[in-house]
């Protein structure tokens, strides 16, 4: 049965990979909006949006904006959903020590992910240039780009099977032999990611010109966190008006002005 949810799992982060760049850029692959679907999936998509926003507000700075290529948020908010998830027993609830603790061990697969990711974009423009030097161009690119595609849903696919499907054990034994302290530690760097990614953006010279939209995504960001952990369908609605008043006043000033 679990095999089967992985599978699952693998095919979803598939598709939402392809939105990060290769097709669409619909913003479907932000964590905020991944890995709660990969929460829904597994059944427990409070969990899901807790880790969405966590990583949202972590990777706030990298948005795939025209030609930037971001670092791979979708596929850290992918794994650390499903590996937080795949855990026996997190239904009933997860301790925030085993999120950060999964979130550290995918940032550090990241980084042959990411080398993968560059070699997989050097051979789809490969494939280009072979294309438009065959007999006909026209064909040859069509060809091409559903090519490139299938390649970038075969990443996300294989190493979402991959580390879901078969490193999940292993975090869970060495979780397990954690002492008490560095599980408050752990606890302590969840609670402050979000405050890293959100120093991380404002180190940036122009994000100060869309200040009042920052200050409601922060604050609504905030808000569902605090909702989510309380459970209070008050906050969250609160958080909504909040944030809608906020960028509604900006907008009205920025159409007078």
């Amino acid at each position: 049965m679990l095999f089967l949810k992985i599978f699952q799992i693998a095919l979803v982060a598939g598709l939402i990979g392809l939105d990060r760049l290769a097709f669409g850029q619909f913003m479907v692959s932000q964590p905020i909006v991944a890995a709660p679907l990969i929460g829904w999936m597994m059944g427990d998509f409070h969990t899901g949006l807790l880790i969405g926003v966590v990583l949202e507000l972590f990777w706030l700075r990298g948005l795939p904006i025209g030609g930037h290529i971001p670092r791979d948020a979708t596929l850290s908010a992918i794994l650390t959903a499903g590996l937080c998830l795949s855990r026996p027993g997190s239904i009933q609830g997860l301790d925030t020590a085993w999120m950060a603790w999964v979130f550290l061990w995918v940032g550090i697969l990241l980084l042959p992910a990411g080398f993968l990711d560059q070699w997989i974009r050097r051979k789809n423009a490969l494939l280009i240039r072979m294309a438009l030097s065959s007999e006909s161009p026209e064909h040859g690119v069509t060809r091409a780009v559903w090519m490139g595609i299938l390649i970038f849903f075969l990443y996300y696919f294989g190493v979402t099977f991959m580390v879901v499907g078969f490193t999940g054990g292993l975090l869970g034994r060495g979780y397990a032999l954690l002492p008490g302290d560095a599980l408050q530690g752990l606890r302590l760097f969840l609670f402050l990611l979000p405050a890293l990614g959100l120093a991380s953006l404002l180190a940036r010279k122009d994000i100060m010109q869309g200040r009042i939209h920052l200050a409601a995504g922060t604050v609504a960001s905030f808000l569902i966190f605090i909702g989510l952990k309380q459970q209070s369908m008050p906050v969250l609605v609160s958080l909504f008006l909040l944030s809608f008043i906020m960028v509604y006043v900006q907008e009205r000033r920025v159409s007078v002005s």
